[in-house]
């Protein structure tokens, strides 16, 4: 199994905080919206607790299927929406392509 994490540089833990704070989450919030049609359909800002939830997984390495399961709970407990799974796998593969492209 291939962890997200894996090779992720020298980064210390206030470089961790720092990009997420400055880069992280608005690019991972642009990637979901863009990636991931049911938050697409909600209001402005509505988006960071779910953001927050997935940057969380890909901090503690989760497998593409992790995010694509917690994508599916928010889907349907968060958000109420008709399950979609190969929509939020394919929102999965999109976010974890986003976080290996701007790992150092």
């Amino acid at each position: 199994m291939r962890l997200v994490a894996e090779d992720t540089g020298p980064r210390e833990a206030g470089e961790w905080r720092e990009f997420w704070r400055t880069r992280g989450m608005p690019e991972l919030r642009v990637v979901l919206r863009a990636a991931w049609a049911p938050l697409a359909e909600t209001p402005l800002g509505e988006e960071e607790a779910y953001s927050f939830r997935i940057a969380s997984l890909l901090g503690s390495r989760a497998s593409e299927k992790a995010i694509a399961d917690e994508l599916s709970r928010i889907r349907s407990d968060g958000l109420g929406v008709e399950p979609d799974p190969s929509a939020d796998a394919a929102a999965a593969a999109a976010i974890l392509a986003w976080f290996d492209s701007v790992r150092m």
